[in-house]
């Protein structure tokens, strides 16, 4: 049913987002006196109250972010025939998507302004674009160059449209590690100290980082700032060492983040970055996560004032262990804010249920910490080969915690449907290719047997160890029948199980493909061995043909088209090698070769654990390159 509304008193600041709402709400907007079901609009001075009745609604808000996600409540609230008054505070003041534009699949403007539409309904009342080198910098052309970097325009449009909905466009960016992509130009050779890690203590450093800084400033609104900041064990070990000597990383991180922060300051930044540099410098400590280490007074002066300290945690599934944390990151800092795991960076398929798990137990100790920034992240570690709007469950969870204090799957399901039109159980379904048997939900921690499973190479079977031959193809084949019945509901997400569905079509086949074919070599059966090179494995291919072009369908409608060329090496060489398995197949049916030396040997475990369990436990990899072979790549 489409609803007829005339929003009274609305803010014509307003007007052109509600216009625009009018198809994904499923409502029509009167201007007419008489015509419509009344509204009432107005401001209030904190949070966000709906009130419903028979011939008149009210809608008062505190942010533009509160007035999208009260005009959801209400449509909701129609649509379901409901009366009666809603009054929500939030939780946390700031309630963040981090979405990650760094890993070779850079979001396209169509799905930057779709996914702030969507936080908007949400209550989200921020958006960070996690930007490596992929934002222009005028005086560094080879900064992002054939990365799809963001252009000052594409920039300035973005944040013009997240302000229109009341969401802030926040510049996260790096201004110390995480930086390889521009090492691969002789250009930046010269801040360079060591793999991903730009030179502290030099002056062209700072040049490159206030042009960051600068830019971020001229294209951005936003008056915060994420400088990064994280994972750099290395620093000072490089080029840095030759030239100043040895150092104390401690020494080191301090100096350059006081000139960071002067930099920032100077464009009227407030910082923030990730907190776990400060912790990995305590003494005798490298584990971010280590809660004996008593916090470094040391550290903590030398932190400058105004800085905010994120906390990630991706990972642990004992609040107690958020619980701990938290107060270890009170000691170093009064401005401390959260960031948990939207899991879509362990292969082409989501870790919901996972996400789902951790962020209630994140979120019941942020809560009683009374932590303000909460950041939910969305990374695309190796190559972001999964969609960027499979998390939608897992940020309506953030919304609705945030706002009512409540985690339940029909609350969450319900506001799901409203903000972004996903079911919920269909959306529950696209991390079930790596819930294999011996990995039931909510599965391991960063376990995605499907990556793995999909690229490893038949001749060699490094995997094969791992592989439950009785359980794992009837899975695949249940994977692929449930997300090809999803698919074919027609929805504008479709093509996201269509391209899952197709991956566990391959897998059907492939997942213990490995297996026979060694188990058929040994036992010198060459009927099994010509199936297999003569009919399994030209099929295999055609899956895997199909699978690609679903991904590149996938890709090119939620991406720029850089980095896609990474999906299709990746691909292409495992094409090339499946048509090697026949090669050499073929070659030893008809005595050219008198042995396959790859299926001579002997399948090892992937590590020398001696757990009996161990065999058919699915593993944290999630790096092409080690999975492909154990040669150097």
């Amino acid at each position: 049913m489409t609803h007829i509304l005339r929003l009274v008193n609305l803010d014509t600041a307003l007007l052109s987002p509600v216009l625009e709402l009018q198809t994904e709400l499923n409502f029509q907007l009167s201007t007419e006196p008489g015509i419509g079901y009344e509204v009432i609009v107005k401001g209030i001075s904190k949070g966000l109250v709906v009130r419903v009745r028979e011939e008149q609604a009210e809608l008062f808000y505190h942010r533009k972010a509160e007035f999208f996600r009260g005009l959801g409540l209400l449509i909701e609230a129609l649509e379901y025939r409901e009366l009666g008054d809603l009054q929500e505070i939030p939780a946390f003041p700031h309630l963040t998507y981090m979405q990650d534009n760094s890993r070779n699949a850079v979001c396209n403007i169509t799905s930057v302004k779709k996914t702030i539409r969507q936080l908007a309904l949400m209550g989200y009342d921020s958006l960070m674009l996690y930007t490596e080198d992929t934002y222009e910098i005028k005086e560094y052309p080879y900064f992002g160059y054939m990365r799809g970097r963001y252009s000052k325009e594409e920039l300035e449009e973005c944040n013009a449209y997240a302000l229109s909905y009341g969401v802030e466009l926040i510049p996260c960016i790096q201004t110390l590690a995480h930086l390889n992509a521009i090492f691969h130009w002789g250009a930046f050779d010269e801040v360079r100290d060591l793999g991903d890690i730009l030179l502290c203590n030099h002056d062209k450093t700072y040049e490159l980082i206030e042009a960051m800084v600068r830019t971020c400033s001229q294209v951005f609104t936003s008056r915060r700032i994420n400088i990064g900041m994280d994972e750099a064990e290395q620093l000072g070990l490089g080029k840095y060492l030759k030239v100043n000597g040895y150092t104390e990383r401690t020494e080191i991180m301090m100096q350059h983040l006081k000139k960071v922060v002067e930099l920032c300051k100077k464009y009227d930044f407030q910082v923030m970055m990730w907190s776990d540099m400060f912790f990995k410098m305590l003494p005798n400590n490298s584990d971010y996560y280590n809660l004996t280490t008593d916090i470094s007074v040391q550290i903590k002066d030398m932190i400058p004032s105004g800085v905010q300290l994120i906390y990630w945690d991706y990972y642990s599934r004992d609040k107690s262990k958020y619980d701990k944390m938290l107060e270890r990151h009170s000691t170093l800092s009064d401005a401390i804010g959260f960031a948990g795991g939207a899991w879509k960076w362990q292969g082409f398929a989501p870790l919901l249920h996972h996400s789902m798990m951790i962020s209630k137990l994140a979120l019941q100790s942020c809560k009683e910490q009374k932590v303000t920034d909460v950041i939910v992240t969305g990374w695309g570690d190796n190559g972001a080969e999964c969609s960027s709007f499979v998390v939608g469950p897992v940020l309506q969870l953030y919304a609705e915690y945030c706002y009512r204090g409540v985690d339940t799957e029909e609350q969450v399901a319900r506001r799901l449907k409203t903000c972004t039109h996903m079911e919920y159980k269909d959306f529950m379904q696209l991390d079930s290719v790596n819930l294999t048997p011996d990995n039931p939900s909510p599965g391991r921690i960063s376990v995605g047997p499907a990556k793995y499973l999909f690229y490893q190479d038949l001749l060699m079977g490094l995997y094969d160890k791992h592989v439950d031959q009785e359980t794992y193809p009837k899975h695949f084949e249940e994977c692929y029948r449930t997300l090809s019945e999803i698919a074919a509901k027609g929805t504008q997400y479709s093509y996201l199980f269509d391209t899952l569905s197709k991956l566990a079509h391959v897998l059907t086949l492939k997942c213990d493909m490995g297996i026979r074919l060694k188990k058929a070599y040994d036992e010198k059966d060459s009927v099994t061995l010509s199936k297999i090179a003569g009919e399994e494995c030209p099929e295999l291919i055609s899956r895997v043909e199909v699978f690609h072009n679903a991904l590149r369908t996938q890709w090119y409608h939620e991406c720029k088209p850089f980095g896609f060329d990474v999906q299709g090496i990746r691909i292409g060489g495992l094409k090339e090698r499946i048509r090697d398995v026949t090669w050499s197949v073929e070659r030893y049916l008809e005595g050219k070769l008198d042995r396959i030396e790859e299926l001579e040997q002997e399948r090892l475990l992937l590590d020398h654990r001696e757990n009996p369990g161990y065999r058919t436990l699915p593993l944290y990899h999630n790096d092409w390159s080690s999975m492909v072979t154990a040669s150097v790549l």
